[in-house]
């Protein structure tokens, strides 16, 4: 009897410590669950890019090509929309009153000339005085003047174009009399265009002469045009407290027209030490953005101010710092402070 009783005490006695295990092992399961595996990523530093957008109109060098005396048309040399060099002869005035001028002022001077080389010649022999040699030379010096201005209005009666361009639409017919001043067609130079534009004055220490800007329009979806600054206002505006400044854009296939509206980059120089994560890794809340970081094998939502995006990757400009581990793909299972095991690491 005494043996039965035995037996029975360590049969209640197994059972209770069997359920008192599993009951604790439920428990700690509650308590603790299991690690959920993620994919993360190590905040790196790298030199980030520095550059300024800008939104604005090409513009090119143009002139207004105007007489200088007043005349009748005698000849048009271009057509309308046409590619003219520097020194070609667009307009023709009726110049024959100059002409005639002009070889007048050439007789005077050829019998100036002589005269002179007669009184020196004569001089030398004593037969004349120096104030006779004296006026002949005065009197040549003023007949060559007189040449040269006589030649200088002559070559007024052409109309030159002053450098390469495109000549618009005349504005004028053959025998129409024009005055001094008047527009008779305009002249750009289409082959290198321009863009004005104005950066914030933060960028004063970083902007110089040289740098490369990057241009994009509508016009061609996914091409790219180069060029340079070229001038940088020395002033601030002090009413937008901005600079003022241009680059100079090549045009050399006639691919841009000036007033084409387009989009720029200017390249400022590079920001050292600038952090980058994956931007997959950001999860946004109420009032920005977060991350859960990696410490001691737990995950822990950090707010994180970002900056600039670059391609799959973005800047952080406060919240984490250098060799941080922030979690890329999960985070939809994470709670703050839950334990994670890091299935695959990727470089930022």
């Amino acid at each position: 009897m005494k043996k039965k009783k035995t037996i029975l005490a360590l049969i209640i006695l197994t059972t209770f410590s069997i359920w008192g295990i599993n009951k604790w092992r439920t428990s700690s399961s509650a308590d603790m669950p299991n690690a959920v595996w993620v994919q993360a990523s190590a905040v790196k530093e790298t030199n980030l890019p520095l550059e300024t957008h800008i939104v604005g109109t090409l513009v090119a060098r143009s002139v207004e090509i105007t007489p200088e005396v007043a005349g009748h048309v005698d000849e048009i040399f271009f057509k309308d929309g046409a590619m003219v060099k520097q020194g070609d002869v667009l307009i023709q005035l009726d110049d024959a009153v100059f002409k005639a001028q002009h070889q007048s002022a050439k007789a005077q001077l050829k019998y100036s000339e002589n005269d002179l080389k007669r009184k020196v010649f004569l001089g030398k022999q004593g037969a004349i005085a120096q104030q006779a040699i004296d006026q002949a030379d005065a009197d040549f010096k003023e007949k060559k003047a007189l040449a040269k201005e006589r030649k200088v209005m002559l070559n007024k009666m052409k109309l030159l174009a002053p450098f390469d361009g495109v000549v618009g639409k005349g504005k004028i017919n053959l025998g129409d009399y024009v005055t001094v001043g008047q527009s008779l067609v305009t002249l750009t130079d289409t082959k290198h265009l321009r863009i004005e534009y104005t950066i914030p004055e933060k960028y004063f220490a970083l902007v110089k002469a040289g740098q490369e800007v990057k241009v994009t329009s509508t016009a061609y979806p996914g091409k790219a045009f180069s060029g340079k600054v070229s001038f940088i206002s020395p002033t601030i505006n002090p009413d937008n407290r901005s600079i003022s400044l241009y680059a100079e854009i090549a045009n050399e296939d006639n691919l841009l027209a000036p007033g084409m509206f387009v989009n720029a980059t200017q390249l400022l120089g590079n920001e050292e030490r600038a952090l980058m994560i994956p931007a997959k890794s950001l999860v946004p809340i109420l009032d920005g953005e977060q991350v859960y970081k990696i410490v001691d094998g737990k995950a822990y939502s950090v707010t994180v101010i970002i900056g600039k995006r670059e391609q799959d990757k973005v800047q952080v400009i406060e919240g984490l710092s250098p060799g941080d581990k922030v979690i890329t793909d999960g985070q939809l299972k994470i709670k703050n402070g839950m334990p994670v095991k890091i299935k695959t690491e990727t470089l930022a």
